[in-house]
């Protein structure tokens, strides 16, 4: 191919590519907004296969700081095959050495299953529901901290990799001006959707301007599907079309020549 070709390639797909919005790849991190649902309604379809695992953590230069409770339900009827974690954050109502309230931004663990959307009567699928009504099995009642309304993560982050994934809560959000679960507060339930009943235990990661010295462990799925690659945008696949019909004009234009 000569550089009359090369360039005639180039500037096809500059064109092609400049018609269409920006190409790249679908991010692997995928945002699974909460969706409300009652206490009433999750209790009437999903029954507890576990107790209540609770466990405390700690930050530096602060008494113990607050508990994670979690536990594992079994779908029934029409959600049979589909098993449920459940999530509260509580922080205790304690202060740092400096004498600031204490609080959580964020909470991470791995999750080794790839969150499954359903629809429990939304209305939509949603892979993960917030629920701040009423008590999900044996977890203990949502409750504000003082002066608030109860809190849920403003985002709930599914990072899968390639044999193993991450859910990360995330209560200080900017995007969704959201601040973090203060002290004195237990979280609204946070119930995630799975096909994988098989659990384990893992250590919880909890994120506040302190370093974590004292690790909660949690249920979670393990051994599950992870789903790594999404689909490509459609943007990415317009520009590969934008390509693929250069390089074909490039084609047309040598084989007329030679026809000339």
């Amino acid at each position: 191919m000569n550089k009359f070709t090369y360039a005639l390639a180039l500037g096809a797909g500059l064109v092609l590519g400049l018609a269409s919005p920006t190409a790249h790849a679908a991010p692997i991190v995928q945002n699974l907004a909460p969706t409300t649902m009652t206490a009433a309604d999750f209790n009437a379809h999903f029954t507890p296969t576990t107790g209540v695992l609770t466990n405390t953590y700690t930050f530096m230069n602060t008494p113990t700081t607050g508990v994670v409770e979690s536990q594992v339900f079994q779908g029934t009827g029409d959600f049979k095959g589909l098993t449920a974690y459940a999530y509260q954050f509580g922080v205790n109502n304690v202060n740092d050495n400096s004498g600031q309230p204490t609080s959580v931004n964020s909470a991470s663990l791995q999750f080794n299953a790839t969150p499954n959307p359903v629809d429990l009567g939304s209305g939509s699928n949603s892979a993960v529901y917030a629920i701040t009504d009423g008590k999900v099995g044996q977890i203990d009642l949502p409750a504000a901290a003082p002066g608030a309304k109860i809190q849920i993560p403003g985002s709930v982050a599914w990072q899968p990799g390639t044999t193993t994934g991450s859910l990360t809560f995330q209560y200080l959000d900017a995007t969704t001006s959201t601040g973090p679960l203060e002290a004195g507060a237990k979280s609204g339930t946070i119930v995630v959707i799975t096909s994988e009943p098989k659990t384990a235990t893992p250590f919880v990661s909890i994120q506040n301007a302190n370093p974590q010295v004292g690790y909660p462990q949690a249920y979670a799925p393990t051994g599950g599907t992870i789903d790594q690659v999404p689909a490509p945008e459609p943007a990415t696949i317009l520009a590969w079309t934008s390509v693929v019909g250069a390089l074909a004009l490039v084609r047309r234009v040598r084989r007329n020549r030679r026809a000339a």
